[in-house]
């Protein structure tokens, strides 16, 4: 059942480490979420828009699962590769190419123009999904450490510093990135 810690393919002490720090924040305080519910008209509100927003989230996984299971399907000796020095020739990595999967159904199976549709989609979703993060942490940053520590900071203050936070984020993951 659990097996070697390092060279297995599912390492279980980052299942358990790790993955359940994900969860919790992802299930608990994905800041985006708590911001919504927040902004409810009242409690019953926030409740129920967090019920759904858990059931929403089940519908996700048919659409992480399933392309996977029908690209294995239909690329057995792409996707689905056993052997580590096949799989190092087909993808890269020794483990497995499971990370080829989405990408080889689309470049299979789609039209050109579908294509393009497609990466747009995927660009406009990462937009989206960035965009609500450096909001989120402006807004966290402006209210919560700048607000401490000037007691009298006026709204167009605030405003201004979190515009200016919005901006130095991206900056800032920029060089960690480079600097790596």
């Amino acid at each position: 059942m659990l097996r070697d810690p390092v060279t297995g393919d599912i390492p279980w002490p980052g299942l358990i480490f790790g993955l359940s720090v994900l969860a919790l924040w992802c299930w608990c305080t994905d800041q985006v979420i708590v911001q919504r519910s927040l902004s409810a008209k009242n409690l019953s509100h926030a409740k129920g828009g967090s019920v759904l927003g858990g059931y929403l989230k089940i519908f996700p996984m048919f659409f992480i699962v399933m392309p996977g299971m029908i690209s294995r399907a239909l690329f057995p000796d792409d996707v689905g590769c056993v052997d580590p020095a096949i799989c190092e020739k087909v993808c890269g990595a020794k483990v497995g190419c499971s990370n080829i999967a989405y990408p080889k159904l689309v470049m299979e199976l789609m039209p050109v123009g579908l294509r393009g549709l497609m990466i747009a989609v995927i660009m406009a979703a990462l937009m989206s999904s960035l965009t609500s993060i450096f909001n989120s942490s402006s807004t966290l940053f402006a209210i919560d450490i700048w607000q401490r520590l000037r007691k009298k900071a006026t709204e167009q203050e605030l405003m201004i510093v979190g515009r200016f936070f919005f901006f130095l984020i991206p900056l800032v993951s920029d060089l960690v990135v480079l600097v790596k």
